[in-house]
């Protein structure tokens, strides 16, 4: 290592590349991170934190409005999108610099600018100046950036992505977004919220595919009740202006239509971010760059983690994968493991999981023991008024072992939290039955769901 400034060179700043910087840096290697935009990546300044910022101003604004059952009576409830954008930008500016300062405070160089990698322990930065450095050891960290469909009227004024969604200076009256995955979900409830006549447009038979089922007609039915149209097995062909807006035309298995709004956001998912391999013969498949189970390239000494790579596109996935790489680039030989993931959509039910849906389990093991508690029948729920959905547990039959959870309902990004620990320790319904939950709380439910594959939930028949 002595034959290069750093024992590892990090390009990208965000979910995956600052904890790998900080990580590598409490582990005495000599660490340099390169960034050209913002530290914190697509997450912290143009997707995880804006939209949740957005969402706590959207929950807000509905709680006001409907306060009266809990007998307080407000008049005149209105919002200011101007002060919720300066609250967004406020959030996200606070951590941005707080991410800076722990890589400065870490003792990690940091180098702003554009990365390019010239071999395989050489990059070229391209910023204020234009810099050499080398490393013995190189993590790709660089994200990914809203995917783009080859279609006509794709690229007129007023179509956007997520990006210019988050930063819309005036709220269009009408607003058809082009896919019902997670963004899509997300950004359709708060724009919804706001007073904006939504449609979302889905291609597949249903919104948010790979979750459960049963969560998603919870969720569906709540979200149209609130006035989305959802229309799905709907494609996409033409976007057109008319009349100074866009006119979104689809075709169904029923025929044609279309409709005609003020903006089109584009939420069909994102794709790798490639340009920093400059040519470097790095193998790349349709999704990302390819790594092995230690997260290592072709290429002995680079590795990649997070969205570049394509595997799972979530935050908290790259950041472990960032703690992963480094431990295998110190000599650690960990392999990655994707079993226990949680994911979780900030709607209103939320919705969270882990492990295998219902379908999957059956295609995996056959028999399975299934239980299921609704939060109507919780006290917790009823006193914050919150009783729509249900905590489902999946259990194979042998030993009971838990193998999947799907909550929809309130606080359900914070509850699965109990079940993807309950299921990275191998855990039994019989186990996490036989651990006191306090009472009242929204956890009992867990507890509950669990009883119910045993066959004695105390509230519920």
């Amino acid at each position: 290592m002595a034959d290069y400034k750093y024992d590892i060179i990090i390009i990208g700043g965000g979910p995956g590349g600052y904890p790998a910087a900080i990580y590598a840096a409490k582990n005495k290697a000599k660490v340099a991170i390169v960034e050209r935009d913002e530290f914190g990546g697509t997450c912290l300044n143009r997707g995880c934190i804006p939209t949740k910022t957005f969402i706590k101003s959207a929950n807000l604004y509905t709680e006001f409005k409907n306060c009266k059952r809990f007998g307080i009576t407000v008049s005149d409830v209105n919002f200011n999108w101007d002060e919720i954008l300066k609250n967004k930008n406020n959030v996200v500016r606070g951590l941005t610099k707080g991410v800076q300062a722990l890589l400065k405070g870490n003792g990690v160089d940091i180098y702003k600018g554009n990365a390019l990698l010239l071999n395989e322990n050489t990059v070229k930065v391209t910023g204020k100046k234009e810099e050499l450095i080398t490393g013995a050891n190189i993590i790709i960290a660089t994200g990914s950036k809203p995917s783009t469909v080859p279609i006509e009227g794709v690229d007129l004024d007023g179509v956007i992505t997520s990006n210019e969604a988050l930063e819309l200076k005036e709220l269009p009256k009408s607003l058809a977004i082009i896919g019902g995955g997670v963004i899509g979900v997300e950004l359709a409830y708060v724009f919804n919220s706001f007073g904006v006549d939504v449609t979302v447009i889905e291609m597949l038979p249903e919104i948010l595919p790979r979750q459960d089922l049963d969560a998603i007609k919870v969720l569906k039915a709540s979200l149209i009740k609130r006035g989305i149209n959802i229309l799905t097995d709907t494609q996409l062909t033409k976007i057109e202006k008319e009349k100074g807006q866009l006119k979104v035309n689809y075709q169904t298995n029923k025929g044609e239509g279309s409709i005609t709004v003020d903006k089109v956001l584009m939420s069909i998912g994102r794709k790798a971010e490639l340009d920093v391999l400059n040519g470097l013969p790095v193998n790349v498949n349709k999704t990302g760059i390819v790594v092995d189970d230690y997260l290592r390239t072709n290429i002995p000494n680079i590795y990649a983690v997070g969205d570049v790579i394509g595997k799972v596109m979530l935050a908290h996935v790259a950041t472990y994968q960032a703690i992963i790489a480094v431990k295998n680039i110190l000599g650690q030989n960990t392999k990655m493991d994707y079993k226990v993931i949680p994911s979780c959509i900030y709607t209103n039910p939320e919705i969270a999981s882990v492990g295998l849906t219902e379908e999957e389990a059956k295609e995996r093991y056959g028999s399975l023991k299934v239980g299921k508690f609704p939060f109507a029948a919780s006290g917790k729920a009823k006193t914050i008024g919150e009783t729509e959905g249900f905590v489902k547990i999946i259990c194979e039959e042998k030993y009971n072992e838990i193998i999947g959870v799907h909550i929809v309902g309130p606080h359900a990004t914070e509850l699965i939290a109990e079940a993807a620990l309950a299921m990275k320790m191998e855990c039994t319904a019989e186990e996490l039955v036989d651990t006191i939950h306090a009472h009242p709380t929204l956890s009992e439910s867990v507890m509950e769901a669990s009883g119910d594959v045993l066959g004695f939930a105390i509230h519920s028949l």
